[in-house]
């Protein structure tokens, strides 16, 4: 999909209209929270939370009107186009107020996943060169706990509970009118998972929910009688796009709902209660839901899944008792919602990730950026120009994102050839470690490790685990001293305060040196492959 094929591609400005023609081109002048919030009907239900009767809803109206004088706030807190505002909620009624509150005044939103903590957060704060941060008062604990320095940052609640109080402000300031952006301006930033340092700011235009067109298929084409759950946070890129924007999009009210700890009986009462007919459930909810051995109340329209592998387990036990459309998906933060499963495109199968979907040009390419042949391995790669693309890697000291200026985005999957237009999935081919759903950069876990002073170096790999992926496995290189319980019990620690409870290490291993190149890279592949007695000296756990 080059340049040059653009002249004859229909021109889409609204996400619902792009089902009809999938070889879309934004309209120049799209906006992200224009299709979202304020081209819906005032008067539909927008969002669905528990009240202190049961469940409540709050239409589109109610969510308009106070959007545009957040959006006030933030224009009166000096906050202009193109700025950055960090939020740390959890899923609710207040969270998507404040995504779209951001978008409202031009700003770019910065969602910050309430896993992450301490370094994770001072991290994306910093290097985004974030002006405002958005939490309450749980959010405000968590950062002092864990050390996360917001030095430079205006902090503002959202449950009064500091005299910074974007609500209370919001409540005095004047209503502004959505901030009119090009569909290439910049809109969304997140922070993916790197293989070696720090994770990478991924900036997104405006355009990418319009890219998003896909999950439409995934969850079989979306119905104005559908109600939506997900239980992906939205400081996640597949949270927030499949979670929120897009089911706003075509109208569809969302469940906002969190648990702090995964219950398959809460989940399956609140399918139940809200009268839920489409959700977003990883394969590890789903495998929890079938140990638990209860069956919901009713069956889903259709249930999407995905970010981790699914197996055949799950997916047959899913199939049984939650909906017969139980899809798969593929994508990541710099270009989400590709490939997957749908009944309604006939293109179904387990054995397979799926195929492309209709809008997405989808090549397998060898190191050299040639396609491979038939039945050969080789990198999932995405044809540019797509709207689902990032617009490009942020660079702090720039304060801009920086463009490959590729014509292809290369995803670091593998994948071959199966029947059709169906692709095998074949792991990474980079060191991200895919686990619960979440892509974990080792990079980060391994500078969480090397804090504590008993640590001179360190290295996390991921381990293939049958129920959740893979799951984390360091190495550490010790200075004098040895690997007991209670030092394995601190590095866990360490790491889940620092980086996210995700994050913690199911094993650690003390060994001699870390093997690495001459230029001092490090060999993870080498410590995936061999045996534990090659390297260790000391104990390793469970």
């Amino acid at each position: 999909m080059g340049e040059d094929r653009l002249t004859d591609r229909p021109v889409v400005s609204r996400l619902r209209d792009a089902r009809d023609n999938a070889g879309w081109v934004p309209d120049p002048g799209y906006s992200m929270v224009r299709d979202a919030l304020f081209d819906q009907d005032p008067e539909r239900v927008a969002i669905l939370s528990e009240g202190p009767h049961g469940p409540e809803g709050v239409t589109f109206g109610e969510i308009q009107r106070t959007v545009r004088r957040i959006a006030g706030a933030l224009r009166d807190r000096g906050v202009r186009p193109g700025d950055r505002v960090a939020m740390y909620l959890e899923p609710s009624q207040v969270a998507a107020e404040v995504v779209c509150g951001v978008l409202t005044a031009g700003a770019v939103i910065l969602p910050i996943p309430r896993l992450l903590g301490g370094l994770s957060v001072t991290h994306r704060l910093r290097d985004a060169g974030a002006s405002i941060l958005v939490t309450d008062s749980a959010g405000s604990s968590r950062l002092q706990e864990t050390d996360a320095a917001t030095t430079g940052v205006t902090v503002l609640t959202v449950d009064s509970t500091s005299r910074d109080d974007l609500l209370d402000e919001a409540g005095r300031a004047e209503p502004v009118d959505p901030y009119r952006p090009s569909a290439g301006e910049p809109a969304l930033l997140m922070y993916t998972s790197g293989t070696s340092g720090n994770p990478k700011g991924i900036v997104h235009a405006n355009r990418v929910l319009l890219g998003h067109a896909g999950v439409d298929f995934a969850f079989e084409l979306f119905e104005e009688s559908d109600v939506y759950y997900g239980t992906a946070d939205w400081g996640w890129v597949g949270g927030l796009m499949l979670g929120l924007l897009v089911p706003w999009s075509f109208g569809v009210p969302v469940v906002a709902f969190r648990q702090r700890r995964f219950d398959p009986a809460v989940t399956l009462d609140v399918l139940g209660r809200y009268g839920v007919t489409i959700a977003f459930l990883p394969p590890s909810v789903l495998r929890v839901l079938a140990a638990h051995g209860r069956r919901p109340r009713r069956r889903l329209r259709a249930v999407v899944t995905g970010g981790e592998p699914a197996g055949a387990a799950e997916m047959t036990w899913a199939r049984r008792h939650l909906s017969a459309a139980v899809n798969k998906a593929f994508g990541q933060t710099e270009a989400n919602a590709l490939i997957g499963d749908s009944a309604v495109l006939a293109s179904v199968d387990d054995a397979t990730m799926g195929a492309p979907y209709p809008g997405h040009g989808i090549v397998l390419l060898d190191e050299a950026g040639a396609e491979v042949a038939s039945g050969e391995v080789g990198e999932i790669a995405l044809t540019l120009p797509d709207p689902v693309a990032m617009l490009g890697v942020w660079d702090a000291a720039l304060g801009r994102p920086v463009a490959a200026g590729r014509r292809v985005h290369r995803t670091g999957d593998l994948a071959r050839r199966a029947c059709g237009r169906r692709l095998e999935y074949l792991g990474r081919a980079d060191d991200v470690i895919k686990s619960r759903g979440y892509r974990i950069g080792p990079g980060e876990i391994e500078q969480a490790l090397k804090l504590h002073p008993s640590v001179d170096d360190a290295a996390a790999v991921g381990v293939p685990d049958a129920d959740i992926g893979q799951h984390v496995k360091a190495f550490v290189q010790l200075r004098e001293t040895e690997l007991d319980d209670a030092l394995e019990a601190a590095l866990r620690e360490l790491v889940a305060s620092t980086v996210g409870p995700h994050a913690r290490p199911r094993e650690i291993e003390a060994i001699d040196r870390l093997p690495r190149t001459e230029t001092g890279k490090l060999l993870r592949g080498v410590l995936s492959a061999k045996p534990k007695s090659q390297f260790s000296t000391g104990k390793g756990s469970e």
